[in-house]
């Protein structure tokens, strides 16, 4: 209120100064008049002054609040009623606040989406600007942050058009090639608005690990019942066929019959064919069961070098080069090592099926950390490689691409990698070769 008094004060004797040049003027005292005069333009000019600094000041306020800068502080009085500047100062603190919340709002939303395992993409419809990506879906896809979703366009066409197309508020399954590895990912998205602009949000959820561990259960769980029916069927046959054998062969003895010879190998025949099945059935029952890995602290560097070992004298002998490569003399990680080993040994037999008709077959066990401080071991051969028709099926059990494979090496493997909480990467490029790589957590 001090202001206001202050202007209508200034108002005030400004009119009366006016008054008195007028008066004196009219009386023609000519020189009290302009003494009157000055005084009523320098009472005049401080109130405009007066008035033109609120205006100037509330202009100043209001750019302030448009571009977000709240640094200014204006002068108080003890009581506040005696100017209107505590107002400003009080927005000012009510604008600061809502800030700051705003902010910590934020910053607890980022922290968020940045621990879910879930990566979360967030572009404008229109210009297809990135708005939000979060660390999983750069890790998950194995890509820095983009500022346009067009430059996903070169790398992945396919995911690309994927982004572009995808249906609001439906699931689709999404099969990413990652540096030759397939990400299955279960997708999801919606729309939102704010600040005038429609934003696209595409949630990723990583499904490989959940579809392994479904696949791998189903067939535990068929090879569970499939090998009991087996064994528990072919026993019996495989024992009577071998007690008639027996009797077949004595009586023959007693009365030479080619007929009852013929009937002999037939016999034989069905208990050696049934002792076959019972083997197979067993051989295929360790699918089923639970491996429980004895894990203690070990040196990757040590296992490498003990496979190559028990390795190289027979690879040697069949023309196939195999070499380590690795920068770390310790890699520490704690592992079943015989589980470890038996898994390297079915990669190396594997990779030596593989480069057989090459020319120049080799082998190499690349071993070291990765920059997230992860160990691994790598076993890569310069073969055939693995056609990209059949690369999602060479974990199932029984499959194998070769005539005599029994297709459970890999199987196992797998499972024996994923008891460890380890990855299991293949990278394979048709007519080139193929690598498998294990990943332990760290």
């Amino acid at each position: 209120m001090k202001n206001y008094y202050h202007i209508l004060l200034l108002l005030l004797l400004s009119i009366i100064a006016g008054g008195a040049t007028c008066f004196f003027f009219i009386k023609e005292n000519y020189v009290v008049s302009i003494i009157f005069l000055l005084v009523t333009i320098g009472l005049f000019s401080s109130t405009c002054n007066a008035i033109f600094k609120i205006f100037r000041d509330v202009e100043f306020f209001v750019e302030a609040i448009k571009y977000r800068d709240f640094s200014k502080r204006y002068a108080e009085s003890k009581n506040k009623k005696d100017n209107f500047y505590h107002y400003f100062n009080d927005i000012t603190n009510t604008f600061l606040s809502l800030s700051r919340e705003n902010e910590t709002q934020q910053q607890y939303l980022k922290k968020i989406l940045e621990l879910v395992d879930t990566g979360i993409l967030a572009y404008d419809i229109e210009n297809f600007n990135t708005l939000w990506m979060n660390e999983s879906l750069k890790n998950m896809l194995k890509i820095p942050h983009v500022k346009n979703i067009n430059w996903l366009q070169k790398r992945y066409e396919v995911l690309h058009k994927e982004l572009i197309e995808i249906p609001l508020g439906e699931n689709r399954l999404l099969s990413i090639n990652v540096g030759n590895q397939i990400v299955k990912s279960l997708t999801n998205a919606c729309t939102f608005e704010t600040n005038g602009r429609t934003y696209k949000l595409i949630a990723f959820h990583n499904i490989n690990a959940t579809l392994e561990e479904v696949e791998a259960n189903s067939w535990k769980g068929l090879l569970s019942v499939m090998t009991h029916e087996i064994m528990n069927s072919v026993a019996p046959v495989a024992s009577l066929a071998d007690t008639l054998k027996k009797m077949i062969h004595e009586e023959i003895k007693r009365t030479p019959n080619p007929a009852f010879e013929d009937i002999e190998i037939a016999m034989e025949t069905i208990r050696r064919r049934s002792e076959g099945l019972l083997k197979f059935a067993e051989t295929y029952r360790n699918l089923s069961k639970t491996i429980i890995p004895q894990i203690a602290p070990e040196n990757l560097k040590e296992i490498v070098n003990d496979v190559h070992q028990l390795m190289q004298p027979s690879l040697k002998q069949k023309g196939i080069s195999l070499e380590i490569k690795t920068g770390n003399s310790l890699l520490p990680a704690k592992i079943d090592r015989n589980l470890i080993e038996q898994v390297l040994i079915n990669f190396i037999t594997n990779a030596t099926h593989a480069v057989n008709e090459k020319e120049n077959p080799q082998i190499i066990i690349f071993s070291g950390i990765t920059n997230e401080g992860n160990p691994y071991i790598t076993v890569a051969d310069n073969g055939k490689g693995i056609s990209a028709e059949i690369r999602d099926q060479i974990f199932i059990p029984f499959f194998s691409t070769r005539k005599n494979g029994s297709g459970i090496g890999l199987s196992l493997s797998r499972e024996i990698v994923k008891l460890h909480k380890g990855t299991l990467q293949v990278q394979s490029k048709e007519g080139e070769g193929s690598a498998f790589t294990i990943l332990f957590s760290n």
